[in-house]
């Protein structure tokens, strides 16, 4: 399921800290405008983390994916927000998990993250929704009584995009060490069902572990 969004998670950005340039490997998150000000939320690949920078700090843009390459900061945010309006990069929505089975409302919000990282790449899809069956069953024990065909519906009926993603994030911070741990073990699970993490399905696996580090959950640095 290609997302919009990936148009920016492929960028080089060049700062300025003390009169020096440092070139940095960025995902871009958001960028906003504010009090005549233009704002970028960047996700730095090598730090694993995300900090926001005035762009009075960023003096180029370079999107290595499509070969585009940005002097003028506020073209860059433009070409961003024409991409948000196309509903593919993450706005605060509400989540399509509130119309779930009253059964499974106990776990909806990880069934749409699983859903949601199962197809970041499609291939491998019966496996992938086997394990979130899996997944299902042993976290909810009335889940029993459903049966597999209407499992299968209901994941089939949910189509669970990036704007989602996102809107569940935090929501993490109510999960116990070892729920978020084994959430974020069955989401690695799903990506490596091919014997092999994608990029893509990297850059959102860190997105999950970056959050739940925010929220005081320690995760092992050996995970992905």
């Amino acid at each position: 399921m290609p997302q919009p969004s990936n148009k920016f998670y492929n960028m080089e950005v060049s700062l300025i800290k003390n009169g020096r340039i440092y070139k940095e490997h960025v995902a871009i998150r958001n960028v906003w405008e504010k009090d005549r000000n233009i704002f970028l939320d960047l996700y730095f690949y090598r730090l694993q983390k995300s900090f926001i920078f005035d762009a009075v700090f960023v003096r180029d843009i370079s999107d290595l994916n499509r070969d585009v390459y940005y002097n003028d900061i506020g073209k860059f945010t433009t070409d961003f927000q024409a991409a948000a309006k196309e509903g593919g990069l993450p706005q605060a929505t509400k989540s399509k998990s509130s119309s779930s089975s009253g059964i499974l409302s106990a776990i909806a919000d990880d069934i749409m993250l699983l859903l949601f990282i199962s197809a970041i790449w499609k291939d491998k899809t019966d496996i992938k929704q086997k394990i979130i069956i899996d997944y299902i069953k042993e976290n909810v024990s009335a889940a029993s009584s459903l049966s597999e065909r209407y499992l299968k519906e209901y994941l089939s009926s949910l189509k669970p995009k990036v704007n989602d993603f996102y809107f569940l994030l935090p929501k993490l911070k109510s999960k116990q060490p070892k729920e978020a741990e084994k959430l974020l073990k069955e989401a690695i699970k799903i990506c490596s069902s091919d014997g092999y993490l994608h990029y893509n399905e990297r850059m959102y696996l860190a997105d999950i572990i970056q959050s739940l580090r925010e929220y005081g959950l320690k995760v092992p640095s050996d995970l992905i």
